[in-house]
């Protein structure tokens, strides 16, 4: 990795008084989402001092529902497992893969798979998300309602300056700013680092309905993916008994050649696309507005720089396909956390190996996600997502990655190699059948056995 950049959010004005100026907070943190809440909880259970801000007021409505439970690990190292598991949010032991037309569904079971933790959670990001933070904020970080509008580095701290709803100005100083902001990207856009995926330009479309129907038992709680033509999707999330959050994404160019100010229109065409997904809808009630996000991939030329760290969505995010961006949120913000505290919090010389070392896992992670959401946009490779037949323990390897195991052992990532070995193999020659994104009956097995 290249040194440390300079920030380009540091003036030439900065004076030695400015440098002289007394440090309020060892660590400021730019939103209050998965990763700045389990950042600053993380920091203040070990005894540093912590400002949140945070531009909305909790609680507020959120997609990203679906959690992983190889991601659990976060919660016990903030302390905060027990008052998830008394929320009584939904459980989750698996997900499926269905096709258009409903004759073919290919079933990932964590527990079958040998995952463990073999189960998490189902949530209502409002409701999580306020978890979350009022657990920072009950280990003493602060954490205050306004918009980070600016911040100058110097040699010895960051200075933020942030407003109030009446535009109120206040400035708060810190030995290290993490980014947490989502796509707002306060210090990813100040720096210029961000970059948009061009691969990866979709669109979705998404409301909550009450009265979808479930499938029995054990699996009436799984997440939910239905083929859509042109490689589309819909996502089909169980957030209670009653609830269940609906979404679609379409390709981009779909999105804007129709009226994108009806998104019950598009919507409505997504899914009677898939005759699955409208025998699904049809007895359904709607119980929010819709709502629509667009051009939302984008990586980053550096997760960390001079006294800062890029940590969720700020720093980079990838299409929800596989239910990864709360995982990666969780994950960033526990280890910006740590990397903050050996680089900056503590006497010791150690600041370059916490930079390198959190680049080093973010970047290794997002290039490895990238290419299994990129494997699902590809149609040969998505035949074989939905091809039940064993080949050299793929099956296991691929649940591992659906689980949230993204930092993979030698013998998965070779799996994984061979795997997309074979879509590539299926482009020329039909390995499997060729079916995933097909709308017609399908000669197939519902399989149970991934």
């Amino acid at each position: 990795m290249s040194p440390p950049r300079t920030s380009r959010a540091t003036t030439a004005s900065t004076s030695a008084a400015r440098v002289s100026l007394a440090i309020d907070y060892e660590v400021i943190v730019v939103g209050a989402g998965p990763a700045g809440s389990v950042a600053a909880s993380y920091l203040a259970k070990h005894g540093h001092s912590v400002l949140v801000i945070e531009s909305e007021c909790f609680p507020r409505f959120h997609v990203g529902e679906s959690l992983l439970p190889l991601g659990n690990y976060v919660f016990d190292e903030i302390g905060c497992a027990d008052k998830i598991a008394a929320r009584g949010f939904q459980p989750k032991c698996g997900g499926q893969l269905r096709s258009s037309c409903g004759s073919y569904r290919v079933v990932f079971d964590f527990a079958t798979n040998g995952i463990e933790p073999s189960t998490t959670v189902q949530v209502h990001r409002a409701e999580f998300d306020k978890l979350l933070l009022d657990h920072a904020e009950s280990l003493g970080a602060e954490a205050v309602v306004a918009r980070a509008r600016s911040y100058e580095i110097d040699n010895e701290g960051v200075t933020v300056t942030f407003a109030h709803a009446d535009e109120s100005a206040h400035t708060a100083r810190a030995r290290v700013i993490i980014d947490a902001s989502g796509r707002g990207g306060l210090v990813a856009k100040s720096e210029g680092v961000r970059i948009p995926d061009p691969e990866l330009q979709k669109a979705a479309v998404f409301a909550h309905f009450r009265g979808i129907p479930r499938d029995v038992g054990i699996r009436a709680d799984d997440t939910r993916i239905v083929s859509l033509p042109n490689l589309g999707w819909s996502w089909w999330i169980p957030l209670s008994d009653e609830l269940t959050s609906v979404g679609v994404v379409l390709d981009i160019e779909e999105y804007r050649h129709q009226d994108k100010g009806d998104l019950d229109a598009i919507f409505a065409a997504a899914v009677n696309s898939s005759s699955l997904a409208a025998q699904w809808l049809r007895d359904a009630e709607r119980t929010t507005e819709f709502r629509a996000e667009s051009g939302f991939s984008y990586g980053t030329e550096s997760y960390v720089g001079d006294r800062w760290f890029l940590a969720g969505d700020a720093g980079s995010f990838l299409d929800p396909v596989w239910s990864s961006g709360v995982q990666l949120a969780l994950q960033s913000g526990l280890e910006s956390a740590k990397a903050a505290i050996l680089g900056y919090l503590q006497p010791s010389p150690r600041r370059a190996l916490a930079a390198k070392r959190y680049e080093r896992t973010l970047r290794r992670r997002y290039n490895f996600v990238r290419k299994f959401v990129l494997g699902f946009y590809d149609p040969a490779t998505r035949d074989l997502f939905f091809e039940p037949r064993p080949y050299f323990g793929l099956r296991r390897a691929i649940a591992k990655v659906l689980a949230g195991g993204f930092d993979l052992n030698w013998l998965d990532r070779l799996r994984m190699k061979t795997f997309f070995l074979l879509g590539r193999l299926q482009r020329r020659v039909q390995l499997v059948p060729r079916q995933a994104d097909s709308s017609s009956p399908v000669v197939g097995v519902t399989s149970d056995a991934l």
